[in-house]
């Protein structure tokens, strides 16, 4: 049933996913969610890719990384992500930006002290 819930914000990553792709990126089925890289390793991207802003991000059922490598470390944090859009579908967006403008107002980090990314952190220390 998560994986209907959250199809609408899934569609949003396969298209997402092509950027990628489109350029010799790699993508797999692994426990729930399609994985894609651009990459293997830091050492193969270019400038660009280097200085995004993140190293993984996730809509839905679609987990998009910058490379392999990186997919390895922020896996588990990533899972997480996964299972809350399972939880919140579609509202998942409205919450998590609903509360990135509360921590703002609050005056905190909109990303670290987001609910949504302190409990992806949280949880996947729990899973190691």
């Amino acid at each position: 049933m998560s994986l209907l819930w959250a199809s609408p914000c899934s569609v949003l990553g396969l298209v997402l996913a092509c950027i990628p792709l489109l350029a010799g990126g790699r993508a797999r089925w692994s426990s729930g969610a399609l994985e894609v890289t651009y990459r293997e390793s830091q050492v193969d991207c270019g400038k660009l890719a280097r200085r995004l802003p993140f190293r993984g991000i996730v809509f839905g059922h679609v987990i998009l990384a910058v490379t392999s490598e990186e997919l390895r470390l922020i896996g588990p944090h990533e899972r997480v992500h996964v299972r809350q859009y399972g939880r919140w579908g579609l509202l998942f967006f409205f919450a998590y930006g609903a509360s990135s403008l509360w921590q703002l107002l609050c005056g905190r980090s909109a990303y670290w002290d987001n609910h949504f990314e302190v409990q992806a952190r949280a949880l996947s220390v729990q899973s190691h």
